[in-house]
């Protein structure tokens, strides 16, 4: 049972508080940010609510009301720690995944929150928390509070929490699209916000250099056991020389998944000189988030979509990956 009374009376009772996400924020966590800000400082106006990060909002989520709001830790850290805020929550993930920067502000709360429905989370220890692994995403919950404590429903809190559903639904596609989702989704979409914009622009639309990106990862794309593992890998130097940023990778994960025969799919993206950000999509009973904890223990997410960070060389990532991946499949 979720204490949604106990959450907002512990926020309630603050000067300040900060809510984070692990690092490269998606649309689930950067519209719980978005929607959770809104709440609070509606029911709270005395309340200062930061939204601090380690890395800045990905600018495909910028139309969001209040994304642009985000804040870098590393700029955080350069204020005076009585600045910082005196309770930390993190949304859509562990905060092991927040950052090394964000981690300092984090150790300084007072107190520390979470909003989650990843199942790896049931582990953690926090101060309180609204944590519910059966909701497709965290925007899910962000909209069981509202409607529970009876909290206004905007137009602009809507679209931040549908945002978040139709990022981890894939546009209402993948299994964890429940009935309970479709009914969220409609009475999101009564409040009047332009839900095809927050469809294109959120998820679908895509720059020249990710047309780059795309045209590299599908040439160096493989099939192996008999198109049952489709992968793809995109390195550094490829990366650098598309000029695209970050934001450009998203979506390009799915060219490899919605094959036919395609089982796991997997995307080893070279973020930095050896440094790699690894992703999974799955169907059928694999669960990926199983997988990628094998790989890094910090590592996770849904269990037919999830992922890890790694380092090493591009030939010792893609051997552990690989090897990790047939054996799962039973070869």
């Amino acid at each position: 049972m979720l204490d949604f009374d106990r959450f907002m009376k512990i926020l309630g009772d603050a000067r300040s508080v900060g809510l984070t996400a692990p690092a490269f924020g998606d649309g689930d966590s950067v519209g719980t940010q978005c929607a959770l800000k809104e709440i609070l400082e509606h029911k709270y106006p005395k309340l200062k609510v930061r939204i601090i990060n380690e890395t800045a909002c990905p600018r495909r989520y910028m139309f969001l009301h209040h994304a642009d709001a985000f804040e870098i830790s590393e700029d955080i850290l350069r204020e005076d720690p009585s600045t910082w805020p005196e309770i930390m929550v993190c949304v859509d993930g562990n905060f092991e995944r927040i950052g090394d920067d964000t981690m300092k502000i984090w150790d300084a709360a007072k107190k520390r929150g979470q909003v989650d429905h990843h199942a790896i989370s049931g582990t953690d220890i926090y101060d309180f928390r609204l944590y519910q692994p059966e909701a497709a995403a965290t925007t899910e919950i962000v909209f069981d509070l509202v409607r529970k404590l009876g909290l206004p429903l905007t137009k602009t809190i809507a679209q931040s929490l549908y945002m978040g559903l139709i990022f981890d639904t894939g546009l209402f596609k993948h299994s964890n699209t429940t009935p309970k989702v479709m009914r969220i989704g409609a009475e999101l979409l009564e409040t009047g916000f332009n839900h095809t914009q927050t469809a294109e622009e959120g998820l679908l639309i895509r720059t020249p250099p990710a047309f780059d990106l795309l045209k590299t990862v599908l040439a160096e794309s493989r099939f192996e056991l008999d198109a049952r593992y489709v992968w793809s890998v995109l390195s550094y130097a490829a990366y650098e020389k598309s000029g695209a940023d970050a934001d450009d990778k998203e979506g390009l994960i799915d060219q490899l998944f919605l094959t036919t025969k395609c089982e796991i799919a997997g995307f080893y993206f070279e973020i930095k000189p050896q440094i790699w950000k690894v992703s999974f999509r799955a169907r059928k009973h694999w669960d990926v988030a199983a997988l990628a904890r094998t790989l890094n223990p910090q590592g996770g997410g849904h269990k037919k979509a999830a992922g890890c960070s790694l380092e090493g060389p591009m030939s010792d990532v893609l051997s552990r990956c690989h090897k990790s991946v047939k054996a799962l499949l039973g070869t």
